[in-house]
């Protein structure tokens, strides 16, 4: 184990070594953001937990919604929560063409879908019992996660899926008729950046992490409330158009990709950025912290409440006490 570890740890030392190396070809300008404009937003975040059994994958996804107008009781009087609990099983036929593989082979894919269409549906109820729509609505993660449909196939697992994903996709652009849609993104793994900053390691082009890129562009400069040069991306694979940052918002805080529908300018982004950062003191937005938090399942209160309706959950797991 110790030769073990430490050819591990020669490998990853190399790796950062590489990293070290790349140049970009196109440096993106810099705008960094002095202002901070006083805004309202709707933020939504969701959760789930799963459990898998010899018979299906039973699940429970919870997501809330809430306006924050810098009014403790707006949160909780507009407040919703939206649940659902489900199952998938682990069972198809081989003689029916319409049996469905994804419960099984991408149950976590499934999860996220379903997920997502919660999100959007409860930040839209939310709206609907305000009196004015918001400045803002924020949703955590990025804009293509939440436009793009992976489950196309013609069965009826994937129509129903279908279904909803058109009208999640409605209900989006609904939504950004009245209100800027922005998504915030803390993980950022997607390589978008390499095509327009043309990374290279001695004169050869290289596909970086996008999460490697930011930090290279802050290597020799202080991490000040700011934005990226925006870049806009048009995907015939799905047939959207938005507009992509990286953003730091508050000094010496992590840079978060930011997401907006449609082709928006570098005027416009560092307005919507200035109103984001009315709730982001620390960084990152609160809306999206205060959801996130209040969408959490315990695993513990998820299998008393299975177990109170009787649900059976018989893993083969139970020989080592677990389930």
């Amino acid at each position: 184990m110790d030769s073990e570890l430490r050819f591990l740890r020669k490998k990853v030392e190399e790796a950062l070594a590489r990293y070290k190396r790349v140049r970009l070809v196109n440096r993106p300008s810099w705008f960094e953001l002095r202002e901070i404009r006083r805004s309202s937003s709707i933020a939504s975040d969701s959760s789930f937990l799963g459990v898998l059994t010899r018979y299906a994958f039973v699940y429970v996804i919870r997501a809330f919604s809430a306006p924050f107008t810098g009014s403790s009781e707006d949160v909780i009087r507009y407040g919703r929560y939206l649940a659902r609990f489900d199952a998938m099983e682990l069972l198809s036929s081989l003689d029916d063409e319409d049996s469905s593989p994804y419960p099984y082979r991408d149950r976590r894919g499934v999860v996220h879908h379903i997920a997502k269409d919660l999100e959007v549906a409860s930040v839209k109820a939310v709206s609907d019992s305000i009196r004015s729509p918001p400045d803002l609505v924020l949703f955590d993660g990025s804009l293509r996660s939440f436009f793009y449909n992976r489950f196309r196939g013609g069965d009826p697992f994937s129509e129903s899926l279908r279904r909803s994903w058109v009208e999640r996709v409605e209900t989006l652009k609904k939504l950004s008729e009245v209100s800027r849609v922005v998504f915030v993104s803390k993980v950022h793994t997607r390589q978008v950046l390499s095509r327009f900053l043309r990374p290279e390691i001695d004169g050869e082009p290289v596909i970086v992490p996008d999460y490697a890129l930011v930090d290279k562009i802050f290597e020799d400069r202080p991490r000040v409330p700011g934005f990226l040069e925006p870049i806009e991306i048009s995907e015939n694979e799905t047939g959207i158009r938005y507009t992509l940052t990286y953003a730091i918002l508050a000094k010496g805080a992590p840079a978060y990709q930011v997401t907006m529908p449609g082709s928006i300018s570098t005027e416009e982004v560092s307005e919507i950025l200035e109103m984001v950062r009315f709730h982001s003191a620390s960084g990152y937005p609160e809306p999206l912290r205060q959801c996130h938090y209040h969408s959490k399942i315990g695993r513990r209160e998820f299998l008393q409440l299975l177990g109170a309706y009787g649900v059976r959950l018989e893993s083969g797991r139970e020989v080592l006490g677990e389930l």
